[in-house]
């Protein structure tokens, strides 16, 4: 059946889009009056080029469907494990239908699939179809020589033959697709230059305990820092947590533990991640003192008040710098206690001054309603939303940052004047039958105590704390303690006034 005109000219049209017939132009012939193809360098008709209709090959987009052409990403680090000239499997993962393919994370979601990367001697000329496996999806084509050179392996970098190539094996054959390789490890970073050097954290490590909706979110931000990090949690993901973590539907069931760890590789592949699935009871006591022990820093986002006692003992015990994040019941705020042992009251000082503050907490889970619950009266499961608390994910992602680059040059230096509390507090709104409830709007005051503001709180240490004081002195009568009603003043009631 012979083809319309229509149906022709469409053709040539997308036969121009695929580049089947790159440097050839559309003219009009008044002879035959119709669109023809012709290639202005063969051409022996000058008076063809003279005609009005020109048509370039850049013009076909607006004329004929086309479908962008597929990725290709390669990591840097996996090319240089190459050597000699010749064709080696090389496993990709399909994404999106096809749309990219990637060497990253084989792992990871997305359906695996056969490929080679081909290295020639000299130029990147070989055909396609002389190099590879049979069952090959993916081919990529370079200089074998350009693998020494990184900068060489970007497109955008490199010349004439050494222009890496790569294709997709789709119905239609062989198409070109765009290559792109991964940054090496030394260029992850490379956007917080200036800011923070984060190879001078590789040699830290903070233990996160607890990744619920706000541990889950600390320990993904570090993870973009190059340091290590130490992931404790006993929970698997739940159905109700979706709204509120980093996990989603398809990791219910899921240790978070291991969800986060998949997550943060996924941003930064040379993460030093270590994992345990642990609850912090009296059983495991022993392990959270070694977990601690090898920590420059804990991060304690458990919203249990024994566990929270036991990372406070263990860390005082160390003396290893201690940052408690914890939020209001139904995230109408939140606060973090940043203990600095030796320095700074620990969690237990804190519960002493401020018992109401420190029963005042979100109420996210069935175990953490159990603990609350009276027999006659069961106390109802009120999470708040991952925006309130955010914010006190991030307080504590500054203060770990701080710490870590303390006696480090770093731009971030000048926080060092802020963050000197040891207790922050923040407001998301001003929550019925609580001290906060007559605030004024925050609107557009600046004086007084306001929403959505950090408030720091120098908080005295109690010398007769059973946990970072001499109790045993006290207790004994060797020194008389004496605590006045302005000694707490700023602790709770009338801070909110």
């Amino acid at each position: 059946m012979s083809m319309t005109e229509e149906e022709r000219v469409r053709q040539i049209m997308e036969n121009h889009v695929r580049g089947d017939q790159t440097g050839a132009k559309l003219v009009w012939n008044p002879e035959t009056k119709m669109i023809e193809t012709i290639d202005p360098a063969a051409s022996k008709d000058p008076k063809q080029l003279d005609q009005k209709l020109i048509i370039e090959p850049s013009d076909m987009g607006h004329f004929a469907e086309s479908n962008p052409a597929p990725v290709i990403v390669l990591s840097a680090e996996n090319m240089a494990g190459h050597t000699g000239a010749g064709c080696f499997p090389h496993a990709f993962r399909c994404l999106d239908e096809g749309d990219a393919y990637s060497d990253i994370h084989t792992e990871q979601a997305g359906t695996a699939v056969q490929g080679s990367v081909c290295l020639t001697a000299s130029d990147t000329n070989t055909p396609v179809d002389e190099c590879g496996r049979p069952h090959d999806r993916v081919r990529v084509i370079l200089n074998r020589d350009s693998l020494s050179n990184p900068a060489a392996l970007d497109r955008s970098n490199s010349n004439g033959n050494e222009r890496p190539r790569g294709y997709v094996l789709q119905r239609e054959g062989w198409i070109e697709a765009d290559v792109q390789f991964a940054p090496i490890k030394d260029d992850l970073y490379s956007r917080t230059r200036g800011i923070l050097e984060t190879s001078v954290l590789a040699d830290q490590c903070v233990a996160v305990l607890g990744l619920g909706s706000g541990g889950a979110q600390i320990a993904w931000e570090l993870g973009k820092l190059g340091l290590r990090q130490i992931l404790v949690d006993g929970d698997r993901l739940e159905i109700h947590n979706v709204v509120r973590h980093i996990g989603g539907l398809s990791d219910v069931g899921r240790y978070k533990t291991k969800i986060m760890k998949e997550r943060i590789l996924d941003i930064n592949p040379y993460a030093s991640l270590e994992t345990w699935e642990m609850m912090m009871d009296a059983s495991t006591q022993d392990l959270l003192l070694e977990i601690v022990e090898k920590s420059d820093l804990v991060i304690g986002a458990v919203d249990d008040h024994d566990a929270r006692m036991r990372i406070n003992r263990a860390c005082v015990e160390l003396k290893t710098p201690l940052i408690l994040a914890g939020v209001f019941r139904r995230a109408y705020g939140g606060q973090v206690l940043y203990v600095r042992p030796g320095e700074t009251p620990c969690y237990q000082c804190f519960t002493q001054a401020l018992p109401d503050t420190v029963c005042d907490r979100e109420i996210s889970s069935s175990r953490a309603a159990e603990g609350l619950a009276y027999t006659d009266r069961p106390a109802a499961i009120e999470p708040g939303l991952s925006i309130d608390i955010a914010p006190i994910s991030h307080m504590v992602e500054k203060l770990t940052v701080q710490n870590l680059l303390q006696g480090r040059p770093t731009s971030l230096r000048s926080l060092d004047e802020d963050l000197t509390a040891s207790w922050f507090l923040w407001l998301n709104r001003r929550e019925e039958d609580t001290s906060y409830e007559q605030l004024k709007p925050l609107q557009c005051g600046v004086n007084g105590m306001s929403i959505l503001r950090w408030y720091g709180v120098d908080l005295p240490r109690n010398p007769a704390c059973p946990c970072c004081g001499d109790f045993e002195q006290y207790i004994a009568g060797k020194e008389e303690l004496v605590l006045h009603p302005e000694d707490t003043a700023a602790f709770g009631e009338r801070e909110a006034e």
